[in-house]
């Protein structure tokens, strides 16, 4: 169970239950809801594990067992499987399929927040190789790791552009951690975002066009929009707790994130704007890592099919 002084540690390692309240109590019409699937990790049953629930807080179900402690969910592109770090006694990637059957490993040595390629071919993830933190990209048929960044410095959780040619990261090379782009190779690397402060967890809309990410230049850890050119910034929170962890909905239309703001984290969605902010799920213990399926709500429905 994740409690207290271990709850913030996982907020700050990089940034894991569930009850759910009846659909009218969180001002939602029963049976009224965005389209699509959820993704988050939850330690309602014990372990830290991976969940699966409707956009609308609804149909909660666990995917992964309670021998190991599993973080951090990515969608495969066709949202019929889910990669994620599994601690086995190291943190090392595994992907799932949907329902909870056909496990595989993906990596040997320590290695965590994973993320599917567009095209299905690969997984993005970071791991302590080469000084500091670095991203690498291993190929799902052969097995191949390539490391991108080699600067020394802490780069975490990169995000695929939908077009499959850029990643998105958080780094502090320069020093604060801020968020930066480059080609999937590794080449032509950009800093997009310009803070004293923390820049990190970024998300790329499904558009290509902005990345939502987690900043703590106003004090506390709130949501941010801002154009991959680095233009138009814009704060979608403003809460006294933190607002981490953003992940687009596939339509555009949503956010989904994680908020402390009723006393432990949870999971909340809204507008990309910032507005009608609804919570999704409601425990005494923490919900972490939303990430919704790339696919409608019917593809996610039949993947976790029996």
């Amino acid at each position: 169970m994740v409690r207290g002084g271990a709850r913030k540690l996982l907020l700050a390692g990089a940034l894991a239950m569930v009850g759910l309240a009846p659909l009218e109590e969180r001002g939602l019409p029963a049976g009224q809801g965005t389209v699509g699937q959820i993704a988050f990790t939850s330690s309602r049953d014990g372990r830290t594990s991976i969940y699966v629930m409707n956009a609308d807080g609804t149909d909660l179900r666990r995917v992964t067992s309670q021998n190991w402690s599993d973080l951090e969910p990515s969608w495969s592109p066709d949202g019929t499987r889910i990669a994620h770090q599994s601690r086995r006694p190291f943190w090392q990637i595994f992907t799932v399929a949907a329902n909870g059957s056909d496990e595989r490993q993906i990596t040997t040595s320590v290695s965590w927040s994973p993320s599917w390629s567009p095209d299905g071919a690969s997984i993005a993830y970071a791991a302590p190789r080469g000084g500091g933190t670095q991203i690498h990209v291993i190929s799902l048929a052969t097995g191949e790791e390539i490391q991108l960044t080699s600067n020394g410095a802490t780069n975490g959780r990169p995000t695929w552009s939908p077009d499959g040619t850029r990643i998105a990261f958080h780094s502090d090379v320069e020093g604060s951690a801020n968020v930066h782009i480059m080609d999937c190779d590794g080449e032509n690397p950009k800093r997009i975002t310009q803070s004293d402060a923390r820049d990190f967890l970024a998300s790329w809309s499904p558009d290509g066009q902005q990345i939502a990410f987690c900043s703590e230049r106003d004090g506390n850890r709130e949501i941010y929009t801002i154009r991959v050119d680095g233009t138009a910034l814009t704060r979608l929170t403003d809460d006294p707790a933190d607002d981490v962890l953003p992940s687009w909905s596939q339509d555009g239309e949503w956010i989904a994130f994680v908020s402390g703001r009723n006393g432990q984290n949870d999971i909340y969605r809204m507008r990309t704007d910032g507005s009608r902010v609804t919570r999704l799920t409601r425990d005494a213990e923490d919900d972490m890592y939303p990430t919704w399926n790339p696919k409608p709500h019917d593809a996610g429905k039949a993947a976790g099919a029996p």
